[in-house]
């Protein structure tokens, strides 16, 4: 098993709740998707990130057809005009 963890710092006008409910409805669209959670920071810390994205695949060969999806390619284009910064981790669970 994949983890694949995305962190996001965003403009102050990104919409969260919108993002979060595009990212969390790709698991309709993309069958390779064993897992995936949006998770919108508290503000508990100041150096924290806005947006955690954790998505679980089963090998490396669905972490490329996720990557490369049409449907997860459209959210990016629709996340690029909010992103500052945007950190990833890849792990074997």
């Amino acid at each position: 098993m994949i983890r694949h963890v995305v962190l996001l710092k965003l403009t102050k006008e990104a919409p969260l709740k919108e993002i979060k409910k595009k990212i969390e409805n790709l698991k309709n669209f993309i069958p390779q998707i064993q897992h995936i959670e949006a998770g919108i920071d508290i503000k508990f810390d100041k150096n924290s990130s806005d947006l955690c994205i954790i998505t679980e695949l089963e090998t490396i060969e669905d972490l490329k057809i996720y990557a490369t999806h049409p449907k997860h390619l459209e959210v990016i284009n629709f996340l690029k005009q909010f992103i500052l910064e945007r950190r990833v981790v890849d792990y074997n669970v």
